[in-house]
């Protein structure tokens, strides 16, 4: 049975290399394929196609995008919000010097990363600066989006 003070070590290791990012050199496979999952999302979001998004997409009912109007579960959800956005002016542009990779379990893995989003608000353009966390699920055709969760509230400390 592990002590408190066991139990806190462990928990601030586990919390300190999550908030470093990783160098390219030095992520395992996992994190490797997570990130090339990660950038081709990204760079299919910015060139509008979403038939490339939704083959990056979990196809699940629990796949997730929180949004302003709250949150969308399924990919028929998340690919008609997108589809929306894709009408409009839509870019994300990722801070990948900042990113972060955390390897949750074999089948698990999070995206932690600062990301400048430019979109359309009342047929206007509008740009928002968030900490975006892109969860992502392996299957048996390789790493998914599991979800997206975009967080303005800490973009300053990050």
């Amino acid at each position: 049975m592990l002590t408190r003070l066991t139990f806190v070590a462990i928990a601030a290791l586990v919390l300190l290399s999550a908030s470093v990012p990783a160098r390219a050199d030095t992520l395992t496979r996992d994190q490797q394929d997570v990130r090339a999952l990660y950038v081709a999302f990204v760079t299919a979001q910015n060139q509008h196609n979403l038939a490339s998004v939704q083959k990056l997409l979990w196809d699940d009912p629990n796949v997730y995008w929180l949004t302003l109007g709250g949150l969308l579960t399924g990919q028929a959800a998340v690919t008609n919000h997108l589809q929306k956005l894709f009408s409009g002016v839509w870019s994300a542009l990722p801070d990948y010097t900042k990113e972060n990779i955390v390897i949750r379990s074999p089948t698990t893995a999070d995206i932690v990363a600062p990301v400048n989003i430019i979109t359309t608000r009342g047929g206007n353009p509008y740009k928002a600066t968030a900490i975006v966390v892109t969860a992502c699920i392996k299957t048996a055709d390789g790493w998914k989006v599991a979800g997206v969760v975009p967080v303005a509230g800490v973009v300053q400390d990050y």
